[in-house]
């Protein structure tokens, strides 16, 4: 089976979409005949140079990317989308191609076109919920209610959408109760075997976003007893880590902190391996009880770290409670406090959940998530 693999973030680039689509790209490349991925365009160096760069991995041979460049207009993916089409066109007039998979909205009727007027099925994989947004107590319709109106008329007419979260299934086959609606889950690379005794890190990944609760963490660790040493791998520019460092001048300990900035996959390795505790401090929004999946999780769980989450139906689908991680309520930073204190001070029960943080990581493979999207396909076949 050939597959093509659409997504418009910039390659390399701080965006956690771009990890996403090359880790999904790779895992796809194991278990299918080739795997084309399409991605907007950052450097000139080879892809085979990037992969080793910043994603710490290398390229397999039946894995294609195809680096096209923005066009002229500066907030628009209307001339990258036809490049792609039309170099999907050429794929599948010779063969090169039974199947296509996009995660950006707004190629969603670039989709209903291929499966139309060429005949093989394409696929939406959501890493959102857009088509009913009286739902959301998140996203303003001003800005989004373009993407509203997209997945609404196009959704029915595809082969299928994949989804990443059983919670988010819910509300697209209640607002598309017609349709072919999957999840695959997403997916860890490989997992890096480390001591536990040496780790001594309350460790956070991912954007400085006020949804992603990384200020409630700061408050909780300046509540806690074990005050541990805390590392922020985050912070896209000086002007945003310095408000963060304002609110940790405020609540913690400057001296007890380290923010990275945005780093590339090989430089968090020299963090993950230091790391005792991850943490996912999302707030209660929308977004994070029903649909997010976050990356920074598989990132911790493919070095054995246990973590801790706000008690959220995402995170439940994701977490084994007291196996490998705990909970927290969302947004109240005492509670949070409490959870450090524990698995700070319980060095046996860390190690267990590490243990058996390996083995739940042995599950959600890329390739594990290919083969299951190869599954959904050959339905269509």
């Amino acid at each position: 089976m050939k597959i093509a693999y659409v997504h418009t973030d910039v390659y390399p680039s701080p965006s956690p979409g771009i990890n996403f689509a090359v880790f999904n790209a790779i895992g796809l490349a194991a278990v299918m005949e080739y795997c084309h991925l399409f991605v907007k365009i950052h450097s000139h160096r080879p892809s085979e140079r990037i992969l080793k760069d910043h994603f710490n991995v290398d390229r397999p041979k039946n894995l294609f990317i195809y680096k096209i460049k923005k066009g002229p207009l500066f907030n628009t993916n209307y001339f990258f989308y036809r490049k792609v089409y039309k170099k999907i066109i050429d794929l599948i007039e010779h063969s090169e191609l039974h199947a296509v998979i996009c995660r950006n909205v707004t190629f969603l009727p670039y989709l209903v076109k291929i499966k139309n007027n060429l005949g093989i099925p394409v696929f939406f994989e959501s890493h959102d919920f857009f088509a009913d947004l009286s739902l959301r107590d998140d996203v303003q319709f001003r800005k989004k209610g373009r993407y509203e109106k997209i997945e609404k008329k196009n959704i029915p007419y595809i082969s299928g959408v994949i989804c990443l979260q059983r919670s988010q299934m819910k509300w697209y086959r209640k607002t598309f109760p017609m349709q072919n609606i999957h999840i695959a889950r997403t997916g860890i690379s490989k997992l890096f075997q480390h001591p536990f005794e040496p780790r001594t890190s309350l460790t956070y990944i991912g954007s400085l976003d006020r949804h992603k609760g990384v200020d409630v963490l700061i408050q909780a660790a300046g509540l806690s007893r074990v005050k541990p040493p805390l590392t922020i791998i985050g912070g896209k520019d000086d002007k945003e880590i310095s408000g963060l460092k304002q609110v940790i001048a405020k609540h913690y300990d400057l001296n007890k902190v380290t923010i990275t900035g945005w780093i590339n996959k090989k430089e968090m390795d020299g963090h993950l391996k230091q790391t005792a505790v991850g943490v996912l401090p999302l707030r209660n929004t929308f977004f994070n009880r029903y649909l997010t999946s976050p990356l920074k999780l598989f990132d911790f769980y493919s070095y054995g770290i246990p973590v801790i989450a706000s008690d959220l139906p995402t995170s439940r689908e994701l977490i084994d409670e007291g196996r490998t991680g705990i909970f927290f309520e969302p947004d109240n930073p005492r509670d949070l406090a409490e959870k450090i204190d524990l698995l700070f001070s319980g060095h046996n029960m860390r190690h267990a959940m590490g243990d058996r943080v390996y083995e739940k990581a042995q599950t959600l493979l890329w390739e594990n998530r290919a083969r299951q999207i190869k599954k959904i396909i050959e339905k269509y076949q």
